[in-house]
């Protein structure tokens, strides 16, 4: 069994127990801002019976309590629409981790290949600078074979005329020596 706060509080004139769940100084509050209401109506019209300021204050709290009532209801919308803007900023922070996973995943795939096409261009590069140094070291000597291939064709060609010479010498020696055979023979 809960304690109940038991205040006594004056309004319009009137004394009243109140009893209730609520802080004293909250019941005396309320009971205050009744006896204030009541006294604002009382004075703008004089003629009015205790029964109809009490029924006025009480349209008039009425009025203010279901302005509140609408005042609050926008503003607990208006406090709400944060929460589901955060809510749909959550969601789309997490699709955007996931985009982001998938693209530093893509990222890591494309790096791997880089590094492995790299590795590749390395090796290809080296074989390329050894064929290179193959194809000079070949060319150097297909120079030098060349070039005794020239002299040895040079040789061949002096070989040849040296040849001519010399049958052309040996005909001109058969020719003497059958003259001077004829000769003999004929001596």
């Amino acid at each position: 069994m809960t304690n109940k706060n038991r205040v006594i509080v004056k309004i319009f004139g009137q004394e009243y127990t109140i009893v209730g769940d609520e802080p004293r100084e909250f019941m005396q509050r309320v009971s205050n801002h009744v006896d204030d209401k009541m006294h604002e109506i009382a004075e703008k019209n004089k003629k009015f019976s205790t029964a109809m300021i009490a029924v006025l204050t009480s349209i008039n709290i009425g009025d203010e309590y279901f302005k509140l009532l609408d005042e609050y209801n926008s503003l607990k919308l208006e406090s709400d629409r944060p929460a589901e803007e955060l809510e749909k900023t959550k969601e789309l922070l997490v699709s955007s981790a996931v985009e982001i996973e998938k693209k530093a995943k893509d990222y890591d795939k494309l790096l791997n290949e880089y590094e492995k096409m790299k590795e590749s261009f390395i090796n290809i590069e080296t074989s390329y600078s050894e064929l290179k140094e193959v194809v000079n070291q070949l060319s150097y000597e297909l120079n030098v074979k060349d070039n005794k291939l020239k002299k040895a064709e040079k040789i061949n060609e002096d070989i040849k005329n040296k040849l001519v010479q010399s049958e052309v010498k040996l005909v001109q020696t058969k020719k003497e020596l059958q003259e001077f055979i004829e000769a003999f023979d004929n001596a």
